[in-house]
């Protein structure tokens, strides 16, 4: 295969992914979601309203809006998210079953008294937010890193790599949510791999593209401008270069999304670096935020532990194999292993070393998550270390029992990793860690023992729904099928095959974890909560209502 021809099988791997990302929709509306609540109403308030407050609408928003120097709630994250979430809104309002209606003057503030007649449902706006805000941009980016990692490694470490990465990391729970951290990953990663070929070739449309994307993830998540330092980085190379024109372009593609930030800031909360948590609207949040920069004070042992080792929300409990793509990414920007891959690695490491190392330096943890919610938006760049392992692990058998050992020490975390994030993905994905030490143990595994299952893409076509441990099951076995070439040979397929089955044990062993005291009145309270409701019908839901 010639090293610039990409292999055709991108799309049978896309179609693979939608189906799994697709199958379940995990929703709880009583649990009113604090972070996607608000930027539903801002959606809806701008499609129906022309605005971008979101107070007004007869629903709660929650804890995560600020309120602006006017007395207007906003949402307290960038509006970025929103604006992907009206096209969402757009399309829930077409399908709804009438108008949306207005509100009485004897009706209550707060729609939970009443759901409403006509116009869109909260449930079916948050599907198609979710599916524009979360799914598709997952599928983009899948798609992107098809097409740089499968010419230079092959299909099925690309295929493999990729797998892990939508899967069996936190990337699989946040592709469910409208959180914005796939969107902010998937512009992120599309303006980086263009601004490294803008710098490679020299040529100024694609850097003013890939500075355009890059810039625009930060109007999704605030995060993703410490990943914006690797993009400066190529920026300063053109510019080392005389590459005057392509550095041009870079600059004045990122100054768009930045003017446009700073634009919003300006009109809502009365200047341009005034954002949302400078004005947040629960005292707990404008505390922690008002410390330091936003929040961030300064490495802390108590940070390092929540983002990176705890078994709870680390990194090291959701994707466990992040240190073996460190590892591989490491090794190829030193050029020791794939010269044509050292600046894409140089910069994926770099943006990856930077959101971690602000991670680490924040005073707070990140509410309801699954994972380390804030390293998300640079989780692709495990991906490349990923596809650089597999392509030399998969090419021939293992030349040593310590070989074959890896093999099946990779296998049993990838396994474990997958079922984990599998679990939390289609059956609870965000986690209150307030009552709870492990969240398998404690609400995972008791939910999917006792029967406890999210809506489907199956039951809303009116056919019988696949169980969660079935769609889990089936990622399982397909990144067990790339993951056991022939070429391995027969001591190679085995490890790998038993690591998979011990991965499974890991999973189970965490029963024998000790729980914390109230996380028995956690899991009553979701399952209290759940939807649909045990009889298998849909709850009822609320609806939006125009003043």
């Amino acid at each position: 295969m010639s090293p610039r021809a990409c292999p055709r099988d991108g799309a049978a791997l896309l179609a693979a992914l939608a189906l799994l990302l697709l199958a379940a929709f995990p929703y709880a509306e009583a649990t009113r979601n604090a972070n996607e609540r608000p930027r539903l109403l801002q959606a809806a308030s701008l499609v129906e309203r022309g605005s971008w407050r979101i107070d007004g609408l007869g629903l709660d928003p929650g804890p995560d809006a600020a309120r602006a120097p006017s007395g207007a709630l906003y949402p307290n994250k960038p509006p970025g998210t929103s604006v992907v979430a009206a096209l969402g809104y757009s399309v829930a309002r077409v399908t709804a079953q009438g108008q949306v209606p207005r509100r009485g003057a004897g009706d209550a503030k707060d729609m939970s008294k009443g759901a409403g007649h006509g116009g869109p449902t909260l449930r079916a706006m948050t599907w198609w937010a979710r599916l524009f805000g979360g799914v598709l941009p997952t599928l983009a980016l899948c798609g992107l890193l098809w097409r740089s990692l499968a010419p230079a490694y092959g299909a099925r470490a690309a295929a493999l790599a990729i797998g892990l990465y939508a899967l069996a990391t936190p990337a699989a729970a946040y592709a469910h949510l409208l959180y914005g951290h796939q969107l902010a990953a998937c512009l992120l990663w599309a303006g980086l791999l263009l601004l490294v070929r803008a710098r490679e070739q020299g040529r100024p449309g694609p850097a003013a593209l890939g500075g355009a994307l890059a810039g625009s993830a930060v109007l999704v998540e605030y995060t993703a401008a410490f990943a914006g330092l690797a993009a400066a980085g190529l920026v300063l190379g053109l510019l080392r270069a005389r590459a005057w024109a392509t550095a041009g372009a870079a600059i004045a593609g990122a100054a768009v999304p930045a003017g446009l930030l700073l634009a919003y800031h300006a009109a809502v909360f009365g200047g341009p670096l005034k954002t949302g948590y400078h004005h947040s609207a629960t005292a707990e949040f404008a505390e922690k935020h008002g410390q330091g920069l936003l929040g961030l004070v300064g490495p802390s042992w108590r940070a390092i532990e929540s983002h990176v080792l705890s078994p709870a929300s680390g990194l090291c409990g959701w994707a466990p194999l992040w240190p073996l793509a460190i590892w591989a990414l490491w090794r190829l920007a030193r050029g020791t292993w794939d010269k044509g891959h050292v600046l894409q690695a140089r910069v994926e490491l770099a943006a990856f070393a930077a959101v971690l190392l602000a991670c680490v330096s924040l005073n707070f943890e990140g509410g309801w998550r699954v994972g380390p919610r804030y390293l998300v938006v640079v989780l692709p760049a495990l991906a490349l270390g990923w596809a650089a392992g597999a392509a030399r692990a998969l090419a021939g058998p293992p030349r040593s029992w310590a070989g074959t050992l890896g093999l099946g020490a990779a296998a049993a975390l990838a396994s474990g990793s997958l079922v984990t994030n599998g679990l939390a993905a289609n059956l609870w994905p965000h986690f209150d860690l307030t009552n709870v030490y492990q969240p398998v143990p404690e609400i995972l595994l008791p939910l999917w023992r006792e029967g406890f299952a999210p809506y489907t893409l199956t039951g809303a076509l009116g056919l019988p729904g696949f169980g969660v441990g079935w769609i889990v099951l089936a990622g399982l076995v397909g990144l067990t099928v790339l993951a056991t070439p022939r070429s391995l040979g027969l001591r190679g397929r085995t490890a790998v095959l038993v690591g998979a089955i011990v991965g499974l044990g890991l999973v189970a062993a965490t029963t024998a974890l000790p729980r914390h005291p109230r996380s028995a009145a956690n899991l009553r309270y979701i399952q209290k909560v759940w939807e649909p409701p045990r009889s298998g019908e849909a709850a009822p839901s609320q609806r939006i209502r125009l003043p």
